[in-house]
């Protein structure tokens, strides 16, 4: 290769090397899996089980739901309780999917003990 196409060659594989298209690693929790912790957990209430209800069977089950979002035909009901905040997604006016996280947003693995957790404070958290 002559010297006079080295420089051109170089700013040629600089440039291209910029293409290079990266995913961003980052999570809004951090990665971090969610911490229950509750002075009143009640008896957990398998996911299961809350699948296919509807909106009068959950608020018999959990009170009066602190949000209530409608997108199209879906629907997001929010729950609280003081370890953590359940989300049901209603689909056909049946939940159909349901999230759990801690205070700090974390996501909780056990569901279950989170349902509890807001069926047995229904009345006292406000």
């Amino acid at each position: 290769m002559s010297s006079a196409l080295r420089p051109i060659v170089a700013a040629a594989l600089l440039f291209l090397g910029g293409c290079v298209e990266s995913v961003p690693q980052y999570s809004l929790t951090g990665g971090e899996q969610g911490i229950f912790r509750s002075a009143n957990a009640g008896r957990p209430i398998p996911v299961s089980q809350i699948k296919g209800m509807t909106e009068a069977q959950l608020s018999a089950t959990f009170g009066t739901a602190k949000l209530d979002r409608k997108d199209g035909p879906s629907r997001v009901l929010r729950y609280d309780s003081d370890a953590c905040s359940l989300f049901v997604y209603l689909t056909n006016d049946h939940a159909s999917y349901t999230e759990a996280y801690d205070p700090q947003l974390r996501p909780l693995i056990n569901t279950d003990q989170c349902a509890g957790s807001v069926a047995a404070q229904r009345r006292s958290v406000s």
